[in-house]
């Protein structure tokens, strides 16, 4: 590495990972006031809240990495600007883009790494918080007296499955454990008409075995074609392998798509038949937006180079100004898609993706006129 490429990159680097601290650790603050009454109530150990905490910092990195960078290159350009080092730089000949070389080459490493934060590292903490979560909030409740043979931690759950054509109601369901009283399960063919139904006082989710059991129920059959019962058969305990729909997955069409994992909003889409529904297509719109957000790196290098090297003779805050102008409009333009392509007015491919290659293509404009 050239010494000015290591002495730029030294100075950035102590920037930004200043920033990226007291960023996360601000964050970070604010989940422990938020979650930390819980796990007290829950009588939750010591040990295992440290470790759910410690979960939370991948997840944040995706948010506050753009941020910190944007900030980092704002503060060392204008200092390379104040002390009349940028112009030295330039005098000897050099272009702004050759000068930045060492920032575009970080912008890059970062959104590789965003990219590779977002399918794995993210996922899996996020999944393992959420567990830890759970699992508190599980045991505590098992300890108190249920009355009415009420489950720990249960909900009602409705699903409809519109790739398998099915369609479930669980009057009671505890997503910790994957069981459920009063299961209703109907199945239709392709045209809508009912083919079969289940009904079972008593179903889980056999993980072993990839599929569900059903206990003490009847299973109705129909025909089709007349819309009439034909039979319905009454079972003990019943194994049904055409039935795969895991009890997380189904849990998850109850929670935001931007409180899920990428890995689990592939498996809502895949197990929904894809975001072509109006239900599913925020699920896709994220799924994108998750796949799309690492190169908003690129970005905020685009943007926050022009107006910290040029147009601050006045005052360097009028730069510095206008590149947080110009990220904030980014940002409004990225909820603005992801608004319209929930709403289907855009494919999700198209919500996720035209912010950045919209904003791409002008901080390519701006730094053509400042080189």
């Amino acid at each position: 590495m050239h010494l000015l490429d290591r002495y730029i990159f030294r100075e950035w680097l102590k920037i930004f990972a200043m920033t990226i601290s007291a960023l996360v650790g601000l964050m970070l603050i604010g989940r422990i006031f938020d979650d930390m009454p819980h796990f007290i109530r829950w009588d939750v150990p010591g040990l295992v809240a440290l470790r759910y905490f410690a979960l939370q910092v991948p997840s944040y990195l995706p948010m506050v990495i753009p941020v910190a960078l944007l900030i980092s290159v704002l503060f060392i350009l204008g200092f390379f600007h104040r002390n009349q080092e940028l112009t030295a730089m330039r005098a000897t000949g050099l272009s702004i883009f050759r000068i930045t070389r060492v920032l575009w080459l970080s912008g890059a490493a970062l959104s590789i790494l965003l990219f590779s934060l977002n399918g794995t590292i993210v996922p899996w903490a996020t999944e393992r918080a959420r567990m830890i979560y759970e699992a508190g909030e599980f045991e505590f409740v098992a300890r108190k007296p249920t009355d009415n043979e009420k489950m720990p931690g249960q909900m009602s759950l409705f699903y409809a499955g519109a790739s398998v054509r099915r369609t479930w109601t669980i009057n009671r369901f505890s997503g910790y454990t994957g069981r459920g009283i009063g299961v209703s399960i109907y199945q239709d063919d392709e045209q809508g008409r009912p083919v079969k139904a289940w009904l079972a006082h008593f179903g889980y989710y056999d993980a072993r075995l990839g599929h569900w059991v059903l206990e003490d129920g009847r299973e109705l059959i129909y025909d089709p074609e007349k819309n009439q019962l034909l039979r319905e058969p009454p079972f003990k305990r019943l194994e049904l392998k055409e039935l795969t729909e895991q009890p997380r997955l189904m849990l998850a069409l109850n929670k935001k798509p931007h409180h899920l994992s990428i890995n689990e909003i592939k498996g809502v889409l895949e197990m929904s038949g894809g975001g072509k529904t109006p239900r599913m297509a925020a699920y896709a719109v994220q799924y994108h937006y998750v796949l799309a957000s690492p190169f908003c790196c690129l970005i905020v290098i685009g943007l926050a180079l022009p107006f910290a090297v040029a147009g601050v003779r006045v005052n360097p805050m009028v730069g510095v100004s206008k590149s947080l102008v110009l990220f904030a409009a980014y940002y409004l333009l990225t909820n603005l898609c992801f608004l319209l392509g929930s709403q289907q007015y855009f494919p999700p491919v198209i919500a996720a993706w035209l912010p950045n290659l919209f904003m791409f293509a002008l901080a390519a404009w701006l730094c053509r006129r400042v080189n």
